[in-house]
């Protein structure tokens, strides 16, 4: 059976902290986001003219009040014979709001107060066939129509409420639509791209963290605050450990590389030392295995100084001797030990381009650099090596050939320590898997870059980048 024990930890962790979730954070933000687009109504139709008219129908108490109003007004002309314009100047009438009596003809309707100039009220004419109701302008409310029949005619009767503050739902129902669905699509827009911003600026930071750590940067870090708490926090936290932990294991291993390596030479010397003492004193039968073991202790004294120059450049110790040379120079001896080698090879290696430019370089290095990208195109190519090189802010050098190249998912290895293809593990082609590693430390050592391709007629291409000297 399964524990439930990490279960049960965790959930009463949330309970006790659910505002570091991201569940709890989108719920506040869906929460936030209709608030805000409420706010934003509510202040708009504060403060916006609306020139609207909106009604909903009138019911209970008031519509009573306004019923027996209506009849008082009947009776009070009826019964004392007296005109309508007295009935509503009567004390008891003239204390109320505005009773406003409109007729089929604007200018007979009648009013118990004097209307101020701004109020328009021929916007009641198209409720007068209509039940009750309460009308909502942008300057008053209005509440009728009652039908008023007396000897003077048909009037219909609407009590006004002048600066009434309409309902706030109402106030909504005469904003514009347009003004409505803008609000709505703003505040939502604002408070999702903040919210957004919140949420997917970890997981960028994480993604460009990892893309680095898998390019060989093992200083990449995911920046996130110490206060994030919730997943995408704890998440870039443990992506951090993990980092640290393997850039401490890749550091404890090029150690270890670095130090077995530095302890070989030592009793790889003496046994150089014994086979020349050997050979002194040898008959002739055994030279040719004496001169056998010198080779062979020759090829693994330099692989231990391949090693060693690897491990110092990749740790960034290797110490450069920074001079202002001329490329051209370097060029030329690398390429008459090149052209040499292609001959001997029946391979041609052709030369393009302009080097006459200064550079800030370890001449050593950037020789040896270019000199063990040569070898490997003369290494693979069927017949023809090209050597090119041109520049404008920065130096660029191509070193392609015509070879089978290398497949797709392997040019990213190519240039790490050992790495060889699987079908020229070989003493005689696969070398030792330590060429391609010093070049590209090299050339990273001076500031600059190098990218392996591989061409579409066939070959692999490496292409260098340097930067130049400025004057």
């Amino acid at each position: 059976m399964f524990s439930s024990k990490g279960s049960n930890k965790h959930y009463f962790a949330w309970l006790k902290h659910p505002r570091h979730y991201l569940f709890f954070k989108i719920f506040a933000w869906f929460w936030l986001t209709i608030t805000g687009t409420v706010a934003a109504l509510i202040f708009l139709s504060n403060i916006t003219a609306i020139n609207a008219v909106s009604t909903e129908s009138l019911r209970g108490p008031m519509k009573k009040n306004l019923i027996y109003t209506a009849k008082s007004i009947e009776r009070s002309v009826t019964k004392h014979k007296r005109t309508l314009a007295d009935v509503l100047t009567h004390p008891r009438l003239s204390k109320r709001k505005i009773l406003y009596l409109a007729t089929a003809q604007p200018e007979d309707a009648l009013s118990n107060k004097e209307i101020p100039a701004e109020i328009d009220l021929n916007l009641l004419s198209f409720s007068q066939n209509l039940a009750p109701q309460i009308i909502f302008t942008e300057k008053y409310q209005a509440f009728g129509p009652v039908l008023i029949t007396v000897p003077e005619g048909q009037f219909y009767l609407y009590e006004i409420d002048i600066n009434h503050q309409p309902p706030l739902l109402m106030r909504f129902k005469l904003m514009p639509n347009w003004m409505k669905v803008l609000v709505a699509i703003f505040a939502s827009l604002v408070l999702s791209f903040i919210f957004s911003r919140n949420l997917i600026a970890p997981i960028n930071s994480l993604k460009k963290a990892a893309i680095k750590l898998s390019s060989g940067d093992l200083s990449a870090r995911v920046a996130i605050p110490a206060n994030r708490k919730d997943e995408l926090g704890v998440l870039g936290r443990d992506f951090n450990s993990m980092a640290n932990q393997l850039e401490q294991l890749i550091s404890a291993q090029k150690r270890l590389l670095a130090d077995i390596s530095h302890e070989l030479r030592s009793p790889l010397t003496r046994l150089k030392m014994a086979t020349g003492l050997a050979q002194m004193q040898a008959n002739e039968a055994s030279q040719s295995y004496l001169l056998r073991i010198e080779k062979e202790a020759n090829q693994l004294d330099k692989m231990i100084a391949d090693v060693l120059q690897v491990s110092r450049l990749e740790a960034q110790s290797q110490a450069l001797s920074l001079q202002k040379q001329s490329l051209k120079d370097i060029v030329e001896h690398v390429l008459n030990d090149a052209q040499f080698e292609a001959k001997q090879n029946t391979k041609t290696l052709t030369f393009s381009g302009s080097a006459d430019v200064m550079l800030s370089c370890d001449e050593s290095l950037i020789a040896s650099a270019l000199e063990n990208l040569l070898r490997n195109a003369i290494k693979y190519a069927h017949s023809n090596i090209s050597f090119n090189v041109h520049y404008n802010s920065k130096i660029y050098i191509e070193i392609c050939d015509d070879g089978p190249g290398v497949p797709n998912d392997q040019l990213s290895k190519l240039c790490e320590p050992f790495f060889r293809q699987s079908d020229a593990r070989d003493r005689v082609s696969g070398g030792t898997g330590l060429g391609l590693a010093i070049a590209k430390n090299a050339i990273i050592a001076h500031g600059g870059s190098l990218a392996l391709s591989n061409k579409e007629n066939g070959g692999l291409c490496a292409n260098i980048t340097l930067p130049i000297t400025k004057e």
